[in-house]
């Protein structure tokens, strides 16, 4: 059962100094999230990578992260990235499925490079029952629609496919010998430390899928249990299969053109107006700035003409002028308690 959506919710560029609280967040985990391993350095590095993507360092045309963190007042309790120009620094080598029946094969495929991708989606276990995960997704759209030119036309997100410590029913056919390594030995080495390797272990020409044992052939395009949720939020942003699937587990590539990603489609702008109570209101995400001074709140809020009545606290949250333009997503169904005073968060 769904709780209330707690109130004081904010999200912004996860910055050095929360490194530790991602750390302990990532921990919690119960593994499969190869962009967020429990590493502090690892974690460091991929923070200090966004912040420097946040502050427009480096030219558009070469990768990009952008981590954003959901907060609870000052506890970070989320994260989700867009990453930009994927398989330009190292190659992101998948199997495309082509054909069908006993005709149906896999052909090693780099189709999704300078794509953008969505990912890194984590939400703190003791904060899933108040559907802050749809949120968390949503606002990494919000930021594509800040400055759309930065990101690709084509956006993919990456679903774990069946796999675990056991391994994986692809790996172990295709690879596992081969390589003489278990599926998350090999995982964890591509992914993190030697991906320049990949060229020289993935298959030439084609792989015929109707030699392959019952359970590798089903296992194909599947998305891992836990990812089952994730993978219906995505589709119902638009994305669907793109007939790509992961090299090593099988998990589906989703796909979808970025400005048809229903979240962008809906969204809102509207000039930002500071009220001590919003009456009647229903639960916005709310954003402000481009990307390089990007944040968002998720709060109660009633549209008004071309205006659009928050909390004076929210307002704050926002570091808004008088007058100035957000961009809102408003999800109709969701209504929340009226603020009526400044609102101290609680959980």
């Amino acid at each position: 059962m769904k709780k209330d959506i707690p109130q004081g919710i904010h999200i912004h560029p996860v910055q050095a100094k929360d490194v530790d609280d991602l750390l302990e967040m990532v921990r919690r985990s119960s593994g499969g999230l190869s962009s967020l391993q429990p590493r502090r350095e690892f974690l460091l590095d991929y923070i200090r990578s966004s912040e420097t993507s946040f502050a427009g360092e480096k030219p558009i045309e070469i990768p990009h992260k952008y981590l954003l963190g959901m907060y609870h007042a000052d506890r970070l309790i989320g994260c989700a990235a867009v990453k930009t120009q994927i398989g330009v620094d190292s190659p992101f080598i998948n199997f495309d499925i082509v054909g069908d029946g006993l005709d149906q094969y896999l052909v090693a495929s780099s189709r999704f490079t300078g794509a953008t991708e969505v990912g890194s989606l984590f939400l703190h276990p003791d904060y899933r029952n108040y559907g802050l995960g749809k949120y968390l997704a949503k606002v990494r759209y919000l930021l594509m629609a800040a400055e759309p030119w930065r990101f690709g036309d084509t956006v993919i997100a990456e679903l774990r496919g069946i796999c675990g410590a056991d391994g994986s029913p692809l790996y172990d056919y295709l690879f596992k010998n081969k390589l003489e390594k278990s599926f998350l030995e090999a995982d964890n080495e591509y992914f993190d430390r030697n991906p320049n390797a990949l060229g020289d272990i993935v298959p030439i020409g084609r792989v015929n899928v109707s030699r392959f044992p019952i359970d590798v052939r089903a296992s194909m395009a599947q998305p891992h249990p836990s990812g089952a949720a994730a993978l219906r939020m995505l589709q119902k942003e638009g994305f669907i299969f793109s007939g790509t699937i992961d090299l090593f587990d099988a998990g589906p590539i989703v796909h979808a053109y970025r400005d048809t990603i229903r979240t962008i489609m809906n969204r809102r702008i509207g000039a930002a107006e500071a009220v001590s109570s919003v009456s009647g209101g229903s639960i916005h995400l709310v954003s402000a700035g481009k990307v390089s001074d990007f944040r968002a709140v998720l709060c109660p809020a009633k549209v008004s003409g071309n205006d659009i009545l928050i909390h004076e606290v929210d307002y704050t949250q926002l570091n808004l002028n008088p007058g100035q333009s957000v961009g809102y997503w408003a999800a109709d169904s969701a209504l929340v308690n009226t603020r009526k005073s400044p609102v101290k968060a609680h959980l």
